[in-house]
């Protein structure tokens, strides 16, 4: 019998009884089907460094230790439109390292800000803007830290922003190298809160203004996945993500963030009430950053791991250890990477032992996701088959629906075409889940058998003309 690395078949012979079995070790085994068999790769531990998850780097700087696929980037209107109606895209472009992220694969997500506090006094709209709206709104300096805070219900702020985000979305809506866009303009840090303590009251629009900024952006960017810093209706009637920029925190997190979404909740700048959103999560994003602290550490890891699977963690940045280099806590750095997001595991391929040139072949996978969260664009799943000397020669792209696939076990099955020129030999079954953009490989499997194209051998299938 021959065996190879990928499985080890044991035949057992039961003569007396006249039947006849087949004792399966490893990874190779029979099906309850009489001419099926099933293939089981080995399961990986490796961190995976996947499109979409896990840390979200600042845009500005190449200085990560850690494995990343996303940067963000916080755009400044200030930045962004200098002067009314032009738009310094290039410039903001290159700032942000756009060209060198799609060199190395990684998508963005984008935040407009108009005001982010910082140690010396500034505004983050541009002075034409301050001019348009009278200069009305408030300076300020506090523990935040000092800047201006505009007045959001102004008319000409809300136009202008509005042609704003019209112009953004014509230059990034389509545009695949950006990921995710959160809901930023308004408050500190576009996170919707202003000052509301005993250093002062600085006024929160009323749901009536701020659902207009919000539907700036979801006309703006149809095709793409927005995030809002809490649950807003307009969030939960547009199915929008949601993010969390105090993770780590269990106050903030389990008692804030977790609540809000699962419950709902009155908003203590505006006295309305805010709807739950339990199940956001399952078609877009939960992402965020940490809060200042460090989370890592032995004594801590566990409570960091059980939010990352409460509130269904997707990405985490640019508050995030994707620079952190010390070997004590690395393992539970990957404990978490490991965690957070999607992680899909090819635990079973079944198909039919023989198949016949201008048939189809029928494959069954079986999918399990250990990761907190599901993938949340459309790629496509491939099937393919390879020769001897690992040439695809026949391919298909399925119309399996990964989004999908929530943490847990998915079944997907699909009938692969052999071509009628294909020689009789053995051939090998693979699974791809493919990136539309360069149509090749572009999700790691936490499994064995990688093939140096990216995709995942699995069986084997003889292909023998059909008996005359």
């Amino acid at each position: 019998m021959h065996l190879t690395r990928r499985y080890v078949l044991v035949a057992v012979l039961i003569a007396a009884t006249g039947l006849s079995g087949l004792l399966i070790t490893n990874h190779l085994r029979a099906d309850t089907k009489i001419n099926a068999v099933s293939y089981m790769p080995a399961e990986t531990d490796l961190v995976l460094a996947n499109p979409y998850m896990g840390f979200a780097v600042d845009a500005k700087y190449d200085n990560a230790v850690q494995p990343f696929r996303l940067a963000h980037a916080n755009l400044s209107w200030r930045e962004l439109e200098p002067e009314k109606g032009k738009y310094a895209f290039d410039g903001i472009e290159k700032r942000f390292n756009f060209a060198l992220w799609k060199q190395k694969g990684v998508h963005l997500i984008l935040r407009v800000i108009l005001d982010y506090p910082r140690e010396q006094s500034h505004m983050d709209i541009p002075d034409w803007l301050y001019e348009e709206i009278g200069q009305k709104g408030d300076w300020y300096d506090s523990d935040y830290g000092k800047g201006f805070s505009p007045d959001y219900g102004h008319p000409a702020l809300m136009q202008n922003h509005e042609r704003l985000l019209n112009a953004l979305g014509e230059r990034y809506n389509q545009d695949p190298q950006i990921a995710f866009i959160q809901l930023g303009s308004l408050g500190h840090w576009g996170e919707w809160h202003t000052r509301d303590d005993d250093q002062g009251f600085i006024p929160f629009p009323k749901r009536n203004i701020s659902d207009q900024y919000a539907e700036h952006y979801v006309r703006a960017f149809p095709d793409k996945h927005l995030l809002m810093r809490r649950p807003h209706q307009v969030a939960l009637d547009h199915k929008m993500g949601l993010y969390n920029d105090a993770f780590g925190k269990s106050k903030s997190t389990i008692d804030g963030f977790l609540k809000w979404y699962t419950e709902g909740y009155k908003s203590w700048l505006t006295d309305e009430d805010e709807p739950a959103m339990p199940d956001f999560w399952a078609t877009s994003p939960s992402g965020g950053e940490f809060s200042s602290g460090s989370y890592f550490k032995d004594s801590v890891i566990e409570e960091t791991l059980r939010q990352a699977r409460l509130t269904h963690v997707t990405w985490m940045g640019p508050s995030a250890p994707y620079r952190e280099k010390d070997a004590a806590i690395q393992p539970n750095i990957d404990r978490f990477l490991k965690t957070i997001g999607y992680r899909f595991v090819l635990t079973k391929e079944t198909h039919e032992k023989e198949a016949t040139p201008g048939k189809s072949l029928p494959i069954s996978l079986t999918v399990n996701n250990r990761g907190v969260a599901p993938f949340y664009y459309n790629w496509p799943l491939e099937l393919s088959l390879a020769d001897g000397q690992g040439a695809i020669v026949a391919a298909v792209r399925t119309d399996v629906d990964i989004r999908k696939w929530l943490p847990g076990e998915h079944e997907a099955s699909y009938a692969l075409p052999i071509p009628d020129h294909l020689q009789e030999g053995t051939y090998t079954v693979n699974a791809a889940i493919l990136d539309p953009q360069s149509g090749k490989p572009g999700v790691e499997f936490a499994s064995d058998g990688k093939r140096a194209d990216g995709r995942y051998a699995l069986g084997t299938v003889l292909i023998k003309p059909a008996k005359r």
